[in-house]
Order: structure tokens, then C-alpha cells, then sequence
């Protein structure tokens, strides 16, 4: 795949609104977002997967609700990478990265070749951004298939990642973190596990995921009722709630009228919408509001070698593009709102 580096000039057909003023709630959510798609899809499944994450985007965009995607290989090497740049652009959305597919199995791998995937997944997921406009530091790592090992968490380490994602309170977590809800530092490791909230479930302990209640035959309605019912469990109590979702799902049919349902349950309770970066540093600094997070001063640095890279047309060790496409000007066109009919 070819990277060009470019200098937007952007038109925006619909203006963005400045969203919700959103008052002090103790309710927490964060939603976490698997974007799903291949390194080489058809036309018409390119097109599938652009409209499954526009609409999912475009259900938290009018209230400007923050959210975590995560992005295989698969994905940030395809013309996906493109679309994803434009929505970084407003903001809301941080990346994170997740391997090289969906269906990975990190654990089967020795250390090499796991360190090898994760440092081109991160180099890939960080290329989703435009120089000098809004660049977006990698921090966190969810295995799709929750598949990983001791070998995955010390690549985490070697590449500085904050957060791991690859757990769920009750079901899958670290030695002596079974009854953790918020995320917590894994011993001997410089990173925190974020747990995916659950909930039980015809006296079944499932976790919160779209991709999981259907595989287990469970319908849209199902989906809500649950998400729904553990919002209203822990209201009041010191517990975030977090849900895995994910595109090819939750971006169309009766999964993304679940999903929309559900924003506006939690919008009338007034709840405080986080990207898994802030629910990790509500736990780092001991808070419990989101308007007391500490402020990253880091986010706003301008990228350091972005004219580099424009002159020379190459990202970091990828030896891609040519000195004559970085000078090439793009003009791209984003509707905010071209969202598709669910069905």
C-alpha cells in the first residue's frame, strides 16, 4: 500500500455542532470500537465497511461523544486508512491498534514474531493521521480474539503502550484483579488492563460485546436490554461502564438501532462519555469526574518530523511514497452526516 502524505484542504459540507454542554455525572461510560475490515476487499465490501463505521460514527458525532477505535493491519493498510484520517480529524476519536486481522492468535507465536506484528500494527495505526493537524499517539492495544500471553505483554512493554484492552471484568483478567472494574497496573508490566464490563445473562457472566451476544444467537433487543439493565445496575456506583462494539455489527441493521437506543438512555441520564485514554487516566490520577482528568500537554505537540516525511515522502521505516506525491495537495470533501439506512 502506498502512503502519501498530504496537505489537507478540507470543505466541510455540514457544519459540526459544538455538542451537548455536559454537566458533572458519576456515571462513566467508554466506548471502545473494533473497526472491521480487510487488507483486500472488493469494491462493494469497501463500501459496506465505510458506511458500517460511518454510521456508528455518526451516532456519537452530533453530541461529540469520544470513543477509542481500534485498528488491525488489515484495516490501516487499506483505503479504510483514508476515511479514518478524515473523522480523526474532529476530534473524539483516539486510535488504538489490534494486531494484523481479527481472528489473530498472538498466543501460538513466540516473542519474536509477536514484537515483529505489534510494532507494524502501531507503525500502520499511527500513519492514520495528517501532519501538523491531528496527530494521534498510539497508547493502547486490544487483541480482537482476546488471544495473547506473558510474550505479548512484554512487546506491549518494549513499545511503551499504556493500555490493554484485552480483558473483561470477572471473565478474563490478572492474577488476584478478578473483582476490578476500573482498569489497574498489571504486576511486573508498565502498562493498565482495561476490563470490558459484563453482565450476566440467563445466570451467564458474558462480556459486554456486540460480536460476543451474537455468537451466542442473541438478538438486538437482547443486546440493548443489557446494556440497559447493567447501566441502570451500576448507576450511582463507582463503576465505568464499558462496551466493546464493532463495526460490521453495530454499524448497521437492528445492532446499530441498539446502539443508538442506548446513547440516548445514557444522554437522558446524563452520563460522561470517555475514550479508554481518559478512563485510564481517571484511574492513574484517582478520580472519579471526568472534568478532574489531568490534561495531557503532549496531545497538542506538533509532529516533529512531519516536513521531514513531507519532503521525503516516506513513513518512519516503511520505505513508501516518492519525493513528487508528498508535494501533491488533496482536496477532500466530508459530508459529517451521510449516514445509511439501517437494515
Amino acid at each position: 500500500m502506498k502512503f502519501i502524505y498530504f496537505v489537507l484542504s478540507l470543505c466541510i459540507l455540514a457544519a459540526v455542532p459544538e455538542g451537548m454542554s455536559q454537566q458533572e455525572s458519576s456515571q462513566v461510560v467508554n466506548l471502545m470500537i473494533d473497526v472491521s475490515g480487510s487488507a483486500t476487499p472488493t469494491e462493494e465490501q469497501s463500501a459496506d465497511d465505510r458506511d458500517n463505521i460511518a454510521n456508528v460514527y455518526n451516532s456519537m458525532i452530533k453530541d461529540k461523544i469520544p470513543s477509542t477505535m481500534f485498528l488491525t493491519q488489515d484495516v490501516s493498510a487499506s483505503s479504510l486508512v483514508l476515511y479514518l484520517t478524515q473523522l480523526g480529524l474532529y476530534g473524539n476519536i483516539e486510535f488504538g491498534m489490534a494486531g494484523n486481522h481479527s481472528d489473530e492468535k498472538l498466543s501460538t507465536m513466540p516473542y519474536k514474531d509477536q514484537r515483529a506484528i505489534l510494532e507494524s500494527s502501531y507503525s500502520y495505526a499511527s500513519a492514520a493521521h495528517v501532519c501538523g493537524k491531528n496527530e494521534k499517539p498510539i497508547r493502547g492495544f486490544k487483541p480482537m480474539s482476546f488471544d495473547q500471553n506473558e510474550d505479548t505483554y512484554k512487546a506491549l512493554d518494549d513499545l511503551g503502550i499504556e493500555y490493554n484492552a484485552g480483558f473483561q471484568a470477572g471473565i478474563i483478567y490478572a492474577p488476584g484483579h478478578e473483582d476490578d472494574v476500573w482498569p489497574y497496573p498489571v504486576d511486573g508490566h508498565d502498562f493498565y488492563a482495561v476490563p470490558i464490563s459484563s453482565y450476566t445473562v440467563s445466570d451467564s457472566l458474558m462480556p459486554l460485546q456486540d460480536s460476543y451476544f451474537k455468537d451466542m444467537g442473541l438478538g438486538a433487543d437482547e443486546w440493548y436490554d443489557a446494556l440497559a439493565a447493567k447501566y441502570n445496575e451500576i448507576k450511582g456506583q463507582d463503576e465505568p461502564l464499558v462496551i466493546s462494539l464493532t463495526t460490521s455489527i453495530s454499524g448497521n441493521g437492528d445492532y446499530l438501532d441498539a446502539l443508538k437506543r442506548f446513547i440516548e438512555l445514557a444522554k437522558s441520564e446524563n452520563a460522561a462519555f470517555v475514550n479508554t485514554t481518559q478512563l485510564v487516566d481517571m484511574t492513574r490520577a484517582g478520580v472519579d469526574r471526568v472534568s478532574a482528568i489531568p490534561v495531557r500537554t503532549s496531545d497538542s505537540a506538533a509532529c516533529p518530523d512531519c516536513e521531514e516525511k513531507k519532503s521525503a515522502g516516506i513513513d518512519d521505516d516503511m520505505n513508501i511514497g516518492n519525493a513528487s506525491a508528498s508535494n501533491e495537495t488533496i482536496t477532500i470533501f466530508v459530508d459529517m452526516y451521510n449516514s445509511t439506512t439501517s437494515g
